[in-house]
């Protein structure tokens, strides 16, 4: 089976790629291993900004967040208020299926259940071998999308190197849930770096979760049960856990092939959220391709547009996050209290803050008294960054 464009992996920017392409009247195949569109952990946070590029999640938003508790060893919290929303709470699986649908009435072929298994890109076109119901099926393309998710081994076998930084992410579904808005927490029964989350989404259903770099005992099963006791939920189902890469990798494009969300490190490292970031990045390379098949330029350097336009828009960003996440990483519990009880007292709360751009507000914070807990390494990075 012969098409313009190969897509693996249909998470936010593989079904994003395929519907912009196949709206274009590129033909276009999709492969995914799973058997349901878009089934994957999430806690589907997203910022309001995503409104402007792809207003139709207004239809898959659960709850919308204007406020938020930050606690830090459960014996202090910090309440933030905005007058307007911040952030969407989405069903994230209902939303790529949607998107995967609108593909397909474009035209793009979906393939489910299909593990890759291999591939070859030549100066001839790319085939793609994946394995379904025991057989091996061939698929061949003149471009490929490699949206294959975190940890791909298929982006090594193309020759690209995967993200260096990585965090764990932990979550259970809740029900029950009595809270009206977002709760994040740190210290307490948390290893340091890390913080966790209650969050509501539709129903008196909501989320309980933690992020940070170590691998925790029981899947963090001492903070489920904290949680628990404070807000009175019950548990849905096991934790479930996921990586999460937390820089970009250096090289996203060579001939023929790109890299976008996960597998490419495209995630805001603050949060590890990355469907607003894989979307807009799919964008990008989906011009790219665009070009090239209307020019039949599938060469490196052409291919490499996209890396270009792509670190004009994220680079700094996500580098000023990759910073922030390593400060929070470098704090004690006295240190975060202290910080808490700073932005109490200033005026940052007041400050607008989006929630998919994290890179103002981090230098606002640090053009405070902030900036007095840089020490040592952190205090060098600082120094080094540079700022849009």
């Amino acid at each position: 089976m012969k098409t313009d464009v190969i897509i693996i992996g249909c998470g936010p920017g593989g079904a994003q790629a395929a519907r912009n392409l196949s709206q274009r009247g590129f033909s276009v195949t999709l492969l995914d291993y799973r058997i349901n569109v878009g089934d994957k952990l999430c806690t589907g946070i997203v910022g309001t900004e995503i409104l402007n590029h792809y207003p139709e999640v207004t239809n898959y938003v659960l709850n919308e967040s204007r406020s938020a508790n930050i606690y830090c060893d459960n014996d202090y919290f910090l309440k933030i208020k905005k007058n307007k929303t911040q952030a969407l709470i989405i069903d994230r699986q209902e939303f790529i299926k949607n998107i995967s649908l609108e593909a397909k009435n474009y035209g793009a072929i979906l393939k489910l259940q299909r593990i890759v298994s291999n591939f070859k890109i030549s100066e001839n076109g790319v085939e793609v071998f994946a394995k379904y119901n025991g057989k091996v099926e061939q698929y061949n393309s003149d471009a490929l999308v490699i949206a294959s998710g975190y940890g791909s081994k298929i982006a090594k076998h193309a020759g690209f190197d995967l993200s260096e930084h990585y965090i764990y992410g932990y979550q259970t579904e809740i029900s029950n849930v009595n809270v009206d808005r977002v709760n994040v927490f740190s210290g307490g029964n948390l290893p340091k770096g890390h913080f966790g989350w209650v969050v509501p989404t539709f129903k008196n259903k909501g989320y309980c979760g933690i992020l940070g770099k170590e691998k925790l005992q029981n899947n963090g099963l001492e903070f489920l049960s904290d949680m628990r006791r404070k807000f009175d939920f019950k548990t849905e189902g096991k934790t479930k856990v996921w990586g999460i890469p937390i820089s970009p990798v250096g090289r996203k494009s060579r001939s023929r092939a790109l890299l976008v969300g996960d597998v490419a490190g495209q995630v805001k490292p603050t949060t590890g959220g990355g469907i607003y970031f894989a979307m807009r990045s799919a964008d990008i390379a989906s011009e790219v391709i665009n070009d090239s098949l209307l020019t039949r330029d599938f060469s490196e350097e052409f291919y490499n547009s996209y890396s270009k336009k792509w670190d004009k828009i994220f680079k700094n960003e996500l580098r000023v996050g990759f910073f922030a996440r390593q400060f929070y990483e470098s704090l004690n519990t006295d240190d975060i209290k202290g910080i808490l009880s700073h932005i109490e007292e200033s005026d940052l709360i007041s400050k607008d803050i989006n929630f998919d751009w994290h890179s103002k507000i981090v230098m606002m914070a640090f053009k405070t008294k902030i900036k007095s807990y840089l020490k040592g390494k952190m205090l060098k990075k600082f120094k080094s960054l540079t700022f849009n």
